[in-house]
């Protein structure tokens, strides 16, 4: 397990102390953690470049 230190602008803290008081949430890291493995799942490289290379195609040849 890695511990990671951060600081949060104060108006996202308190979306995410609102998730927990809600009762979404245990706690603060159930919060981060499950944010940071959703993030992950939906930007993998493979994603990435598939959506640059769409755009690129986009830009170049105007296809909507």
């Amino acid at each position: 397990m890695v511990t990671l230190q951060t600081e949060l602008p104060d108006k996202l803290y308190a979306q995410l102390k609102e998730l927990i008081n809600m009762g979404w949430f245990h706690d603060e890291k159930s919060v981060i953690t499950e944010a940071l493995r959703r993030f992950l799942e939906t930007h993998k490289p493979e994603l990435i470049e598939k959506f640059l290379r769409e755009d690129i195609e986009w830009g170049l040849h105007g296809k909507d």
